[in-house]
């Protein structure tokens, strides 16, 4: 696993993910990558379509960010959670201690 990266404005601080050309906040061009960081899930949902169930969840960055991602085990709505992405660039969430 890789710890997942987003976007942090040098001009405005503002944090932002998927990668952007410019800044959502201030619109200026000074974006460099940083950790994730720490988040919470928001929302759970199950796909059920394919014959292995895939748990996904709205993760909350601290930071600001809203991004989607697999649930690991032990995850759910309100786990305080940490942010990796495989080698083919899907993104996992994983129960960190509060």
């Amino acid at each position: 696993m890789i710890e997942l990266e987003i976007q942090r404005c040098e001009r405005c601080g503002t944090s932002a993910f998927p990668d952007r050309l410019w800044c959502p906040g201030c619109g200026a061009e000074e974006l460099r990558h940083v950790a994730a960081g720490p988040g919470r899930v928001e929302e759970e949902t199950t796909l059920r379509r394919s014959a292995e169930p895939i748990r996904l969840g709205t993760v909350r960055l601290d930071s600001g960010p809203l991004i989607i991602a697999r649930l690991a085990d032990g995850t759910g709505a309100g786990t305080q959670v940490r942010l990796d992405r495989t080698a083919e660039r899907t993104i996992w969430a994983r129960a960190t201690p509060d």
